[in-house]
């Protein structure tokens, strides 16, 4: 599963070097907000696809904002009820012994992969966090 962390990284340096308070504020809700739907969106794709949850493994990307938001999402986490396990425990999961062979525009998770080769479709985002990143702080 993957959520874009790492795109919070320039605009935070940014909103950090002018001391935007506001802004940060809404950086840190915006990451919780999609993690959060990430989390849900995983679980059931993976329910659909497997008719199970399955070992999620979560792609994060070491930066300054990153180090910032840890503690809260490792907390988001523990909320959701999500068990950490080290990678190798996670791929003795039965979903992670197929390759879907599948290719997207862009890389995907295995979830959207095998969802690709089983002709299903995934649902969109519903926010549009990563278009206003952008912006932010200018």
């Amino acid at each position: 599963m993957s959520f874009d962390d790492y795109a919070y990284n320039d605009p935070y340096a940014r909103c950090r070097a002018k001391d935007d308070k506001a802004a940060i504020d809404w950086l840190k809700e915006s990451y919780l907000q999609r993690a959060a739907e990430s989390l849900s969106a995983a679980q059931a794709a993976a329910r659909r696809l497997y008719g199970r949850d399955i070992a999620h493994v979560m792609l994060l990307h070491i930066g300054a904002f990153e180090t910032v938001m840890l503690p809260r999402l490792l907390d988001l986490l523990d909320e959701r009820r999500f068990e950490l396990v080290t990678l190798p425990e996670a791929e003795r999961d039965p979903a992670y012994a197929v390759d879907p062979d599948v290719a997207l525009e862009g890389g995907a998770t295995l979830l959207e992969q095998m969802a690709k080769a089983k002709g299903l479709t995934t649902p969109p985002r519903t926010d549009d966090a990563l278009a206003r990143l952008g912006g932010q702080c200018r």
